[in-house]
């Protein structure tokens, strides 16, 4: 049986339509009736139809008198307005590291805000069909947000951590199990013997657990006293972090950007490092504090490498058996682990 992807013109003998009509309905064209269009779509996904997606998008500019001179172009996908791509860290230094890999392959990226909740995403999934975009890049997301009304079986799809969690797709993640076991076992080096771990809920949850998961396993196998983690909700409670403080009597403390447990411990004149040592998973550059350096520049280029490799294999859809890719972090000096 030949495996070779349908032309237009055999979706037009099989459903018994014109070539043209097959090639508008493709392109959502509303001079042809939903129904048809809904056909022809849904005959074209289910017989693999993809090879002439670029070509349409090349002729799109022929007709609008532009012609770019870039390639291929990624789809990132951010929640919201897009605002928080130029502000927030992640997003800031994931989006640079995507276009500067993008730009080595001769492709680019863009950023195609969905509105709140994913509200926006089917305009935003027309924009992408009309302009011939394959491939798509979601960053981490808030697990508030909505179901995207994307057709996934046209593109390539790869998602940046673990909280977009609506569709199973193949991944690239930061091994939060490894950065936290590194943390304790710097701690320990560092002559602590009770470290404690503060987490908020939500944020472990986007993370599959693995920080609990590490919290935990890490005294069996660096020592010291096994002290339960504080998992607190959002808005996190200061008053339920000092009493957690005052019974555990921890002499580190392991936790998370935007570091709470670190602002609350200056709050409560503990002096860090000289009374105790603080160590963060998620360290912001620049802010001084000590602990795990999350390479999102790192994940974002490995996404735009596994993306491109996807394209190259004209491989769309969601998969059938999703991979995870885990980009290691860095340990960060800074100034809030005692020196021994």
């Amino acid at each position: 049986m030949s495996t070779k992807p349908p032309t237009l013109r055999d979706l037009a003998v099989k459903l018994g339509v014109s070539h043209a009509t097959v090639s508008m309905a493709l392109r959502n064209s509303p001079a042809i009736s939903e129904a048809t269009r809904s056909r022809v779509q849904t005959l074209a996904r289910k017989e693999g139809y993809h090879g002439n997606i670029l070509v349409r998008a090349l002729l799109t500019q022929v007709r609008r008198g532009r012609l770019d001179g870039t390639g291929e172009v990624i789809a990132l996908l951010v929640e919201g307005s897009g605002q928080d791509a130029q502000w927030r860290p992640d997003l800031v230094e994931g989006v640079k590291a995507a276009r500067r890999r993008a730009h080595q392959s001769g492709m680019a990226v863009e950023v195609f805000p969905t509105g709140q909740h994913g509200c926006d995403s089917k305009r935003v999934g027309r924009v992408l069909f009309s302009r011939g975009i394959r491939g798509l890049i979601l960053p981490p997301v808030s697990l508030e947000l909505g179901p995207l009304d994307i057709d996934w079986n046209l593109y390539a799809v790869m998602a940046v951590g673990y909280s977009f969690r609506q569709r199973e797709m193949h991944r690239v993640a930061n091994a939060h199990f490894d950065g936290i076991m590194t943390a304790y076992a710097r701690l320990r080096a560092a002559g602590c013997r009770r470290i404690g771990c503060m987490l908020r809920r939500n944020e472990d949850e986007k993370a599959r657990h693995y920080w609990l998961a590490g919290a935990l396993a890490a005294p069996r196998v660096y020592g010291g006293a096994a002290l339960v983690p504080l998992m607190q909700d959002d808005p996190p409670d200061e008053a339920e972090f000092a009493r957690w403080f005052s019974k555990k009597k921890p002499d580190a403390v392991i936790g998370n950007q935007p570091d709470y447990a670190l602002q609350w411990l200056r709050g409560m004149k503990v002096r860090v490092p000289g009374d105790m040592s603080y160590a963060s998973l998620d360290v912001t550059p620049g802010s001084g504090v000590s602990g795990i350096g999350q390479s999102w520049g790192g994940m974002f280029a490995t996404a735009v490498d596994q993306l491109a490799g996807e394209l190259a294999r004209n491989e769309f859809g969601l998969p059938a058996e999703p991979k995870v890719t885990l980009v290691g972090g860095e340990w960060v000096e800074g100034e809030t682990v005692r020196k021994q």
